[in-house]
């Protein structure tokens, strides 16, 4: 083999071979290089991995927060994830698209117009004033990373909500449209109806039709499958009178929850933004800083000069914050300055500052006998934590390994209780729980006899579960049913009669074979008249309502018949007798006004989604 790779030949094939893995598996390196950490590319503009996985986890609690709100049973495990994430990403690609779009069309946002925002949204302000903490507290509660991610997020939504408005705000509807649409809202219809219940149509039902339908509908009668199970559970309030808190652990707690205490420092700023020209800032924050010095009011120098519009109708007040709330430059001067004093103009991230300290705020401490209960409470919740936790997990462990739970029970001491028989779809105390549910009809707790993993009913409660009795499901004897099948074949019956007599009357009326008296005698039952009657009318069916006004017009005074079914059971027998619209009905409720910027909403509404979906259609997409 040496000798024969050194022949010219050998030397050709292994060349070869070498480019063609230098060239293929180089593209592949490179594309795994590049690729790796992208979720999806859009127009060339990539969406990370990790994007995608902090908005998956954020759609995840937002949708768990109002899954929650259903009951306390609800179980994560209904979440399909497969689902969620696809979903999430669908939405970070048409976000995309709608950004890039928004910036091709020219529209930007500036710093200083989500520094408004976040000033004067009310959530993130304590007592009329925006709080820092409170800030930093609510960006948390919505999953945000950090204060730029909530930033970019604002960022975002604003271009989008430009983007948007940028085709609502100059959309514009026709006198013609305005018109036609103050017809039809203001049109007014007079109709009499005729309603004939089901329980009117005398109906038999044959032994034999309740046989036929028992053989032919056999699954519909077969008793639910059930379960009686053994349930162990375990409870965190059960522990907190096992354990014992001693003083010392109280006055240590207590020495480090007032050491926590955070001084907090009252503001007030004028801001000039730099810009293209940083001298002429610099020359505008000392000319600030010069009328101060002259002793002109703060506030008044603030209200004519700073750049901070969200501030300076205020005098520049920013309210309490703590050290952290702003940059390290902002921080510097304003902590080192007492109360009443202004620092020298002092360059930040947001651009030439002068920071005055108004106010200063020293944590208030509570005395250790005021805080006692609720220290005694925390030191116990820490141990009882921890006692919890490794019962748990022995009760998990011990649930795996024994056939039954009775070694459990005795190891832990618990008691062993029965639930059911129950159906799949619960019952009533554990029963209730999807998720309890869904382990007792798993094939291994169900079909191979095992205990249940441990299942987490709430945070402060367990419980491990195991099949006693399987109830399969068994036919039922026709005599338990056939009370049901009847009344069901009986309803039936009288529906159909009921249909067809009201098509019946409805032909013989068009065909003037019948009166309108005379098809209410002969239904035995009454018109009710409805006069000028408007499509907002409330005290009429709405059902009824609504198909009064999908029926044509009547043409030269000759009425329209229909009939339409009721939610309740039985039939609508309906006679349009006439349509009418207000003469002038631009000046009806309001004028043209009203009509035209509905119209021209909808029609700026659609602008937008056309122009979405050409976005969409016409960009390059790739998922990783």
């Amino acid at each position: 083999m040496r000798d024969n790779a050194q022949s010219w030949v050998a030397k050709v094939i292994v060349g070869i071979i070498v480019l063609i893995f230098a060239l293929t598996g180089w593209e592949s390196i490179n594309r795994f290089t590049n690729k790796a950490d992208e979720a999806a590319e859009v127009n060339g503009e990539p969406i990370s991995k990790l994007e995608l996985e902090q908005a998956v986890a954020l759609q995840r609690r937002q949708l768990m927060q109002q899954l929650q709100q259903m009951g306390s049973q609800f179980d994560p495990s209904m979440i399909d994830e497969a689902f969620l994430r696809s979903t999430v990403l669908d939405g970070m690609i048409e976000r995309s698209v709608l950004i890039q779009g928004a910036q091709e069309a020219g529209f930007q946002i500036s710093d200083q117009m989500i520094d408004q925002l976040i000033l004067s949204t009310p959530d993130f302000q304590v007592d009329g004033k925006f709080d820092a903490n409170r800030f930093d507290v609510v960006i948390r509660n919505m999953g945000m990373p950090s204060r730029m991610a909530f930033r970019d997020l604002v960022r975002q939504q604003l271009l989008i909500t430009q983007y948007r408005n940028g085709y609502e705000a100059t959309s514009f509807a026709t006198p013609l449209e305005s018109k036609q649409l103050a017809a039809l809202e203001n049109q007014t219809r007079d109709f009499a109806a005729l309603a004939m219940p089901v329980d009117d149509v005398d109906t038999e039902v044959t032994d034999a039709e309740v046989e036929a339908y028992y053989a032919a509908n056999a699954q519909q009668f077969m008793t639910p499958e059930r379960v009686v199970l053994n349930t162990l559970t375990l409870s965190r309030k059960s522990f907190f009178d096992q354990v014992e808190v001693d003083d010392e652990a109280v006055q240590q707690l207590y020495e480090r929850e007032i050491g926590n205490l955070a001084e907090q420092r009252r503001a007030s700023h004028i801001l000039v933004e730099i810009g293209d020209d940083e001298a002429a800032a610099k020359a505008r924050i000392d000319e600030a800083a010069a009328r101060i010095a002259a002793g002109e009011d703060f506030a008044k120098v603030a209200e004519e000069m700073s750049d901070d519009t969200g501030s300076s109708r205020d005098g520049g007040d920013l309210g309490y914050i703590v050290k952290g709330s702003f940059d390290q430059a902002f921080d510097d001067a304003l902590f080192a300055l007492q109360p009443g004093e202004v620092s020298a103009p002092v360059r930040t991230s947001y651009g030439f500052q002068l920071v005055k300290l108004t106010d200063l705020k020293a944590p208030e401490v509570p005395s250790l006998d005021s805080m006692r209960d609720q220290l005694v409470q925390e030191l116990k919740t820490e141990q009882v934590e921890r006692s919890f936790v490794d019962a748990s997990q022995q009760l998990a462990n011990l649930a795996h390994e024994a056939p039954d739970l009775a070694e459990p029970a005795a190891a832990l001491g618990l008691t062993v209780e029965t639930l059911g028989p129950v159906e799949r779809l619960g019952g009533e105390g554990l029963a209730a729980n999807p998720k309890v549910m869904n382990a007792a009809f798993s094939d291994d707790v169900l079909n191979n006899g095992f205990n249940s993993d441990l299942i987490e009913l709430d945070a402060d409660t367990v419980v491990v579960i195991r099949v006693k009795q399987h109830l399969t499901p068994e036919q039922r004897p026709l005599a338990d049913v056939s009370a049901d099948i009847r009344t069901q074949l009986a309803h039936t019956k009288a529906e159909q009669a009921a249909a067809e007599k009201a098509d019946q009357l409805v032909e013989q009326l068009r065909s003037q074979a019948l009166t309108v008296d005379a098809a209410a005698e002969q239904a035995g039952l009454e018109w009710q008249q409805h006069e000028a009657v408007g499509r907002g009318e409330n005290q009429i069916d709405q059902a009824l309502l609504r198909n009064v006004f999908a029926m044509p017009k009547p043409e030269a005074d000759k009425p329209v018949y229909a009939s339409f079914k009721r939610a309740a059971g039985g039939y609508w027998l309906v006679v349009l007798n006439g349509v009418s619209v207000a003469e002038d009905v631009q000046s009806a409720e309001g004028g043209a006004d009203q009509y035209g910027l509905f119209v021209a909403g909808q029609s700026g509404q659609q602008d937008f989604a056309a122009a979405q979906q050409q976005l969409r259609s016409e960009a390059e997409v790739e998922r990783y």
